[in-house]
């Protein structure tokens, strides 16, 4: 119930905050050429400098939509589906099912039109609520500050925010730089 606003706004391709099992991630649906617009808006990243975002899906389901796991070797989705949910970001290659705004950056082309995605499956509950409420996955990019700091200079250009009180207790004990997902290229 706490969610229906997050749920609400992404689908009206709106842009938040919530929390995954590594960082504060911003997000919006991966349809939302607005929201991924304003991701990058919200980070200060230049129109010339802009990255792929990754998708966070709510299971192995989703991800096989939008990423082909059928050509993988079998000790590889095994090992895949062992890390799985967790902090890790696996490049895979991309199946038609994903939004050209992902694969594709306007204004660079031919130095970014990719076939390959970024995809996480966080060992989170809001991650995995929001995703499969929306049948959809995220789009998502890792906040470089805190909840309280990205709250505090950036909270009117979020249509939402969810924080995560029980997130801080977990990185207590580990150190900022390694608070982190892992990433794995299986391309």
């Amino acid at each position: 119930q706490q969610l229906t606003p997050a749920i609400d706004a992404l689908y009206q391709g709106g842009m938040g905050l919530i929390p995954t099992d590594t960082a504060h991630a911003y997000v919006t649906v991966i349809s939302s050429r607005k929201g991924t617009r304003r991701i990058y808006d919200v980070k200060g990243i230049q129109p010339d400098e802009r990255k792929p975002l990754s998708l966070l899906c709510s299971d192995l389901s989703m991800v096989s939509k939008f990423a082909d796991l059928e050509s993988l070797p079998r000790s590889w989705f095994d090992n895949l589906r062992h890390c799985l949910p967790g902090p890790y970001t696996f490049i895979l290659r991309a199946t038609s099912n994903v939004p050209r705004v992902v694969l594709q950056h306007k204004s660079r082309k031919k130095m970014w039109q990719r076939r390959e995605v970024g995809i996480r499956v966080p060992n989170c509950g809001v991650v995995k609520h929001l995703t499969s409420e929306l049948e959809e996955p995220l789009l998502a990019s890792s906040a470089c500050d805190g909840p309280t700091a990205v709250w505090s200079t950036q909270k009117n250009a979020l249509d939402f925010f969810v924080a995560a009180s029980d997130i801080a207790s977990i990185w207590d004990t580990v150190e900022e730089r390694d608070r982190i997902s892992t990433v794995v290229d299986l391309t």
